[in-house]
């Protein structure tokens, strides 16, 4: 039987290549170009290659684009506007290249859970490149073409894959919403009964209910063959990534990436927490939270993403809605810090931000299963905290929470049986019903 899968897996990684061959190796030849851009030693070949491919998309913007067409100063990104979901919503027949209106293009839609829907279309070229970067980044954390991919999430109609896709492509889908105790113990069965060399890619909130539901069992590292596990589209705490390495023994990274734009950001294999900037297929900055001026290295500000590859919708200075922190380095910049959406954050009585790591970190209390803090006014909180029975520590941690939060801050804690997941699948830790 293992002798078949390994096969499989052979010929799956083979077949690919191949066939990528005969239709002009347009995906192989971008892994070489975003090779070249990330991993070249010349910082000064390094940036002419991203600013040669940046000019071309801005000349590109403004000579077919209408809502660029009256930009003047189109060597200069500063000149051109941010824009967001709600920008481009109010019309979006004026982000459309006409070079590209009668093309076979892509579409892709965002979910449309956190914030307004946002439907985009992508050229040929940019859909290649984001498979080119799947690869690339999957690569690096371990995984490679022909290895079997679990693949953790909400299924709902948009993404749902017909067995016989889900076999060729060797997807193994998950459905994280309503994961109990029975349906985690049938997945963990089927895991090391599986010997196939495998990834998993899911919602950091699904890992995290199996590794409460392993901590329950007081389970052993289980066997199960990953080569990467890779969290996506929710914040991936510390406890949860330490959990995940020691039962299924492999490291976890990080991965920011969104449907609109692709691969934007992911954490390397080894001790460091910060993210690897995708400059290859991006350029990104960090910009001011009350104001589109460029925040400096070490300040908390909005993630505001050029994508460089979509001719089709060019997405020119787009703020995701997610805020984070740009750090320098001896090479590229790199995101020290992602803190989400800018309404899944908290701040103290006297306005500063708090990071949604620093809430985890304070509820490390024995018997805290689950947390989720909620800012309701400017002073007022309530923290919803999922316990087990042996929990007595009520007072440490309201003391801790207003050691950030403030003196004055006035926390109720209400104790509940689970944190409610979203539509979407996802859980948040954090929500602000005082910015809303």
């Amino acid at each position: 039987m293992t002798g078949i899968i390994r096969l499989l897996e052979w010929l799956r990684y083979h077949v690919f290549w191949i066939k990528d061959f005969f239709m002009g190796a347009k995906i192989s030849n971008h892994i070489k170009k975003i090779q070249e851009v990330l991993e070249n030693k010349d910082p000064i070949q390094t940036k002419k290659i991203h600013e040669n491919d940046l000019q071309g998309l801005l000349n590109h913007a403004v000579t077919t684009t209408p809502y660029y067409k009256d930009i003047k100063q189109k060597k200069s990104l500063s000149a051109f506007p941010v824009i967001n979901k709600n920008i481009i919503n109010s019309n979006p027949s004026q982000f459309k290249s006409s070079l590209f209106l009668k093309t076979n293009n892509k579409t892709v839609s965002t979910s449309g859970s956190t914030g307004a829907l946002l439907t985009v279309s992508q050229n040929k070229d940019k859909v290649d490149r984001n498979t080119a970067d799947t690869i690339y980044f999957s690569v690096l954390a371990g995984f490679k073409v022909g290895h079997k991919l679990y693949y953790l999430r909400h299924w709902s109609t948009q993404y749902k894959k017909s067995k016989i896709m889900s076999f060729i492509q060797n997807i193994v889908p998950i459905e994280v919403i309503n994961m109990n105790g029975d349906k985690i113990e049938v997945l963990l069965n089927q895991l090391e009964g599986d010997p196939s060399k495998k990834g998993w890619l899911g919602y950091a909130s699904g890992f995290e209910s199996i590794c409460q539901y392993l901590d329950s069992k007081k389970s052993k590292p289980i066997d199960a063959n990953f080569k990467s596990i890779i969290a996506i589209s929710e914040n991936l705490n510390k406890q949860t990534k330490q959990r995940m390495e020691f039962y299924f023994r492999t490291p976890i990274v990080s991965r920011y990436s969104n449907m609109e734009n692709g691969i934007i950001a992911q954490q390397q294999t080894d001790s460091t927490s910060h993210f690897v900037i995708n400059w290859a297929s991006y350029h990104v900055e960090i910009l001011k939270l009350d104001s589109d001026e460029t925040a400096e290295f070490g300040e908390l500000g909005r993630i505001v993403v050029t994508d460089l590859f979509n001719f089709a919708t060019p997405l020119i200075r787009y703020d995701t809605g997610d805020i984070g922190i740009m750090e320098a380095t001896s090479r590229f910049p790199v995101l020290s810090g992602i803190e989400g959406r800018k309404l899944d954050c908290v701040f103290s009585t006297n306005g500063t931000l708090i990071s949604s790591f620093i809430i985890i970190e304070a509820c490390n209390f024995s018997g805290i299963n689950q947390v989720q803090l909620i800012q309701e006014t400017k002073t007022q909180y309530t923290l919803r905290l999922n316990c087990s029975e042996k929990f007595n520590h009520e007072i440490a941690v309201i003391e801790k929470f207003r050691s950030f939060l403030g003196k004055d801050a006035k926390l109720l804690i209400e104790y509940v049986n689970e944190i409610p997941i979203l539509d979407s699948g996802k859980r948040r830790s954090v929500i602000n019903n005082f910015l809303k």
